[in-house]
């Protein structure tokens, strides 16, 4: 009882402990000696509070949620930005799609479809787990290059869950459900690099580099440069996450167990047939909105989300809805859009750009290629607005290119790629969408997280400092 009591009063010192380290850190921003006179009070203030927040999101000291809560309100109360500009930011349009998406998961954790296509991957593998695992990073890859990241993730983390139940994975215990949760939003944004339509992000950079140096990218041109280094990395990525968190094996008798339980199954009924008809018309929708803007992503959520409670075919009841949604990271992303858009209000993030990218004007090429793809693939864990990032960065680093007599082709799809992928810390909303699932902590994410940038990184700069200039592109 003493030890019990003893270890319980140590975790409660340590969490006081790092709330003292965010106020002093928040302190030291508000009134502390301003780092540059390039640098505003406000913008001083807001990285401050940025760092605070992601000091207290690492130790769990308060509930992720109450975090996110009280640092967005700090915000407004240093005067960072005005209450009404952070509130406006809060919730996108992507949160509002996950509060369609929350219904599909909800539906799916009480279909008995993902069952069956699992079983299907397990007997085409014969049960080797890590083939498995391999198998879902390819079906999200592919499908990530025509469909929206988040809601792959979801519906892909939703297919996952199911394996993880039969076989008894207990979130934040079980090896296999980290390395799950971590392939598949992995993988997802690997594919969004594959194609301009993969993501939002690659549009940004078409769009701003056209602008800043006249360079556009076909698709067949774009999925030409990315195609190769795409696969050698998702491979690599694979081979890290089996290695490092080791999934536990499927045993015969588990594997046995599984396909007879799915095998046994009644066949589905008119309901289950109507809801899985709601989501693959969703899915289609989504894929097809790619090219017919007019599908809105978010509305096809919110309507399929509407259609899933119709009176007579519903699966799931409101009930359902409410308890087994996770609404606590919902208001942890909307924070996420209230201290970033902060931030960019009182000029922080251009001046973190400025910084960084300042430095590189006398570099050759390749140097400045290398020096950039680090800095971006840091920067980005900790600015989860892949787009807002790639708004601010692209024409900078173009200018920068242009003064060297760089290669715009390799540096227009390095940027992309850059504010596409993030690894060692779950704070973009592809990664939040895995992480609500509980398989693995904040500080968990970045032993398969950093390998796996530092092979991407190895394989996408050798090839795109070779390729594009060896093909004559601009």
């Amino acid at each position: 009882m003493n030890m019990a009591g003893t270890a319980k009063d140590n975790k409660v010192l340590f969490k006081w402990i790092w709330i003292v380290v965010a106020i002093v850190m928040i302190l030291i921003g508000q009134f502390g000696p301003l780092w540059s006179p390039d640098l505003t009070r406000e913008g001083q203030a807001a990285i401050m509070v940025l760092l605070a927040a992601v000091v207290m999101w690492a130790t769990e000291a308060l509930p992720l949620p109450i975090t996110s809560i009280v640092m967005v309100a700090m915000c407004g109360f240093l005067g960072i930005a005005s209450y009404g500009d952070i509130w406006a930011s809060t919730f996108t349009s992507a949160l509002w799609m996950f509060i369609g998406i929350f219904g599909f998961t909800t539906f799916l954790s009480v279909s008995t479809f993902p069952q069956r296509l699992i079983a299907t991957v397990v007997r085409l593998v014969k049960g080797n787990i890590n083939l498995v695992v391999l198998g879902f990073m390819i079906i999200c890859c592919v499908i990530s290059t025509v469909m929206s990241n988040i809601a792959l993730t979801a519906i892909m983390m939703g297919f996952a869950a199911s394996l993880l139940r039969a076989t008894g994975a207990k979130p934040g215990e079980s090896n296999l459900g980290r390395c799950l949760a971590l392939a598949i939003p992995f993988a997802v944004m690997f594919g969004g690099c594959l194609l301009p339509s993969g993501t939002p992000i690659n549009v940004v950079v078409l769009g701003l580099a056209e602008s800043a140096c006249g360079v556009s990218l076909t698709f067949a041109e774009w999925f030409g440069y990315t195609i190769i280094p795409v696969v050698l990395s998702l491979l690599a990525c694979w081979i890290i996450l089996i290695k490092i968190y080791k999934p536990e094996p499927l045993t015969d008798e588990a594997r046995d167990k599984f396909l007879n339980e799915v095998s046994a199954l009644p066949p589905m009924d008119f309901k289950e047939k109507f809801n899985i008809g709601v989501l693959l018309v969703a899915l289609a929708c989504w894929i097809a909105s790619s090219w017919f803007p007019v599908l809105n992503t978010t509305v096809v959520a919110l309507v399929a989300l509407g259609l899933l409670f119709l009176p007579g075919t519903s699966m799931i009841t409101i009930k359902q809805y409410r308890s087994e949604s996770p609404w606590d990271i919902l208001l942890m992303m909307a924070s996420i859009n209230g201290i970033v858009a902060a931030m960019s209000a009182a000029g922080s993030v251009a001046w973190i750009v400025s910084l960084l990218l300042g430095v590189t004007a006398n570099m050759s090429f390749v140097v400045l290629f290398l020096v950039v793809s680090v800095v971006l693939a840091i920067v980005h864990n900790f600015f989860p607005s892949g787009p807002g990032l790639a708004a601010l960065v692209t024409a900078p680093v173009l200018g920068l290119v242009a003064a060297v007599g760089g290669n715009f082709t390799a540096t227009i799809l390095m940027i992309a790629l850059w504010c596409a992928l993030c690894f060692l810390v779950p704070l973009d909303s592809v990664l939040l969408v895995s992480y609500a699932g509980g398989y693995y902590k904040f500080n968990e994410m970045w032993k398969g997280g950093l390998p796996t940038t530092i092979a991407t990184l190895v394989f996408f700069s050798a090839f795109l400092l070779i390729v594009p200039p060896l093909l004559g592109a601009a």
